[in-house]
C-alpha cells in the first residue's frame, strides 16, 4: 500500500511541515479533481480536433471550362434539362427548349442531333431527361406526349413506351419526368402525374409502383431524377419536399437526406461502372437547383462540401438541373445559362 505524505513550509518559520492524515487526503482529492477536470478538458479538445478534421474534406474541385455556350449544331441549348454521359465520355443533353437530343464531345463537337416539334418518331414535346449509360441504347423521357422513347447510341429511334390504360392503375404512368436503367435491364420511370415510380421489366411490363401517397415515409411529393447505384439502390430526387428518398431495389423505403441542405434538388449522378449502372462510391453528387450550387453527399447522406454560386461567371451556376460523371470529371448541367461546365475532382495535397 502507497501512503502519499505531503508537507507545508510555514511562512514564519520557513521550516516545512507535516500535515495530517486528514489535510493530506483532502489535498490528494483536490488534486485528483483537478487532474480530472484537466483531462475533459483535453478530451473535449481532442475531440473538437477530430471533427474539425473529418468536416475538412480531402478532395477539392477544379474548374476545367465551359462547353456548349454558343451554337451547337444548328442552335444554342435552350432550357436543357436531362443530360446523361456513356461510357466513351460522350454526352447526351435533352434540349428541353428546342425538343431536340443532342450527343457531343466532350470538347463541345456536336455528333449527332435528333428531334423536333412533334409526336412523330424522332419528335418531341418537351424531352426532360435522358439515359445514355450503357453505351448501347438512349431512353428519352418525351414528357408532354407522355411517353418514353428508346434509341440506339447513334441517335437512331427505335421504339416507343405508352401507358397501357388497360393496365391496373398502379401500373400506369401520367407525365413520365426521370429515367433510369438497371445494370439487368429493368427500366424505372419517374411519373408526375402520380407522384411515383414505375419500375418496367426488359420485356417493357410494368411489374410494380411505389413512392405514391399510401407509402409513409417513402411518399414522393414531386420525383425529378433518378440514380440507380450498383448496390440496385434506387435513389430519387424530390424536389417538392427538397430531399434525396433512398429505396432498395423492391422499392422498400431505405433513407431521406439532405433536409435542411437541399433545396429543389434534381439531377444526381456517382462514378460509372460497368453495364450502365452507378458506382457506389464515396460521393452522391447532387445538382442543387434553388440554390444554385452543386453539393456532395457521403454513403450515409451526410454533406461532404458544395461548390458552385448563382451567377453568370465560371464557376457560378444558374438553376442547374443535372450533373453526369465520366472518370474524375463532373459535368453540370448550367440550365439557366444554357451550356455545361466541367470540374475534376482531385486529392488535396498535403
Amino acid at each position: 500500500m502507497v501512503v502519499f505524505c505531503y508537507y507545508k513550509y510555514n511562512p514564519f518559520t520557513y521550516h516545512k511541515q507535516q500535515l495530517s492524515r486528514w489535510q493530506n487526503f483532502l489535498l490528494l482529492k483536490s488534486g485528483c479533481r483537478r487532474i480530472l477536470n484537466n483531462m475533459e478538458k483535453i478530451l473535449f479538445i481532442l475531440l473538437l480536433s477530430s471533427i474539425n478534421g473529418a468536416a475538412q474534406s480531402p478532395i477539392q474541385v477544379v474548374f476545367r471550362g465551359i462547353i456548349f455556350d454558343e451554337t451547337l449544331g444548328t442552335a444554342t441549348l435552350s432550357q436543357p434539362l436531362g443530360m446523361d454521359v456513356d461510357p466513351d465520355g460522350n454526352l447526351y443533353i435533352a434540349d428541353t427548349g428546342r425538343n431536340r437530343i443532342v450527343k457531343c464531345s466532350q470538347r463541345g463537337e456536336l455528333l449527332r442531333e435528333a428531334g423536333g416539334f412533334g409526336f412523330d418518331e424522332q419528335q418531341f414535346d418537351r424531352p426532360v431527361d435522358v439515359w445514355a449509360g450503357n453505351g448501347l441504347d438512349v431512353f428519352v423521357v418525351d414528357y408532354n406526349n407522355q411517353r418514353l422513347e428508346r434509341y440506339d447510341k447513334d441517335l437512331n429511334y427505335i421504339s416507343s413506351y405508352y401507358s397501357d390504360e388497360l393496365q391496373d392503375e398502379s401500373l400506369q404512368f401520367g407525365y413520365p419526368a426521370a429515367v433510369g436503367l438497371s445494370a439487368n435491364g429493368e427500366i424505372f420511370l419517374a411519373d408526375h402525374e402520380f407522384n411515383r415510380m414505375l419500375r418496367i421489366d426488359s420485356f417493357g411490363k410494368p411489374k410494380s409502383s411505389f413512392g405514391d401517397f399510401n407509402w409513409g415515409e417513402g411518399r414522393l411529393a414531386r420525383p425529378a431524377k433518378i440514380l440507380i447505384d450498383a448496390n440496385r439502390k434506387i435513389f430519387v430526387s424530390d424536389s417538392t419536399a427538397d430531399t434525396i428518398v433512398e429505396y432498395d431495389y423492391y422499392g422498400n423505403f431505405l433513407q431521406r437526406f439532405g433536409v435542411g441542405v437541399l433545396r429543389d434538388p434534381s439531377g444526381m449522378a456517382g462514378q460509372r461502372a460497368k453495364g450502365g449502372g452507378q458506382r457506389a462510391g464515396d460521393l452522391l453528387i447532387v445538382a442543387d437547383r434553388g440554390n444554385h450550387r452543386i453539393v456532395c453527399f457521403s454513403n450515409e447522406g451526410e454533406k461532404v462540401f458544395d461548390f458552385g454560386k448563382r451567377g453568370r461567371g465560371p464557376e457560378e451556376f444558374s438553376s442547374p438541373a443535372d450533373v453526369a460523371t465520366h472518370g474524375n470529371r463532373i459535368f453540370v448541367l448550367d440550365t439557366g445559362n444554357n451550356r455545361v461546365q466541367v470540374f475534376e475532382l482531385q486529392s488535396k495535397k498535403e
